[in-house]
């Protein structure tokens, strides 16, 4: 996840900085325009492209600038979020599924959204000039909460979003593990597998598949090139992958992988890699 932080001062001097989970950050103090009823554009490495409208000023505001309308291009195809709107909102209902509430620490979540209630509190200093709203979004290709926030990314002329990929694979026990692997296709593990784009959407899959113990599953997609799976002899041995020039095993913390045990026959588990 990432949040955007705008601030403007008596009217102008705006501001904003966007921070990734991953410990990205951006600051924006060069806005074309900082005015009412201005559309400032940004390009944010870990957001992508987003505007920020001031709707409201002086008078309505006790001073300056404020009442901030957020757009983002790949949440929602540029729908717009209503800063103050969702912040009262979390102010006023305590059952408001919200990525940040009032009072929450500035970068971690409070709740999980069940709507597109993303926004935090606005905070004006004592004077009136000074006004300040903070969102959560979704990194590029990711989403927060059971499908409500979504982000996708641009995908290339080969079909698929590149970036961050990644592997979800189940491993089936062998039926009979004390056959003979040359003749008995039941004393081999089994492997489905499927592939997902930096957007989370499935590029590629393999189902079934047979996996004798040091061969390789191929597994195609519409990357350029063919991620190999491979089991190993025993239950506890970890399985190992390859793509292009990168090669690793269930466990690389930089591979972000996270396996679970076996359960009733099988054990599943994720990892990411770079596409």
């Amino acid at each position: 996840m990432c949040e955007v932080n705008m601030r403007t001062e008596k009217g102008g001097n705006c501001h904003a900085d966007v921070t990734c989970s991953d410990g990205n950050s951006r600051n924006y103090d060069d806005w074309p325009n900082c005015a009412h009823q201005a559309v400032d554009e940004f390009n944010d490495p870990g957001i992508g492209p987003f505007t920020v409208t001031w709707t409201k000023k002086d008078d309505d505001c006790s001073d300056g600038l404020c009442a901030p309308f957020l757009a983002f291009t790949y949440v929602g195809n540029y729908h717009v979020f209503d800063v103050d709107a969702l912040s009262e909102e979390a102010q006023t209902n305590a059952t408001s599924q919200t990525l940040c509430k009032v009072g929450c620490s500035e970068q971690t979540p409070s709740n999980s959204p069940s709507s597109e209630n993303i926004c935090g509190s606005t905070d004006n200093d004592k004077t009136g000039t000074v006004h300040s709203s903070r969102c959560g979004v979704p990194a590029v290709g990711k989403n927060y909460g059971p499908g409500t926030l979504d982000s996708k990314g641009p995908t290339n002329d080969a079909g698929y979003a590149p970036g961050s990929c990644g592997v979800h694979v189940v491993q089936h026990q062998k039926i009979n593990p004390a056959g003979d692997p040359a003749t008995d296709r039941e004393a081999h593990y089994h492997l489905d597998i499927t592939v997902y784009d930096n957007n989370q959407e499935k590029i590629g899959e393999v189902l079934g598949a047979e996996a004798p113990a040091g061969k390789a599953v191929n597994v195609y997609s519409k990357l350029p090139f063919v991620l190999l799976v491979t089991a190993q002899e025993e239950d506890a041995d970890p399985v190992l992958f390859d793509y292009a020039d990168q090669h690793w095993a269930y466990a690389d913390v930089a591979h972000a992988c996270d396996f679970g045990q076996y359960d009733a026959g099988d054990r599943e588990g994720d990892c990411g890699f770079s596409c």
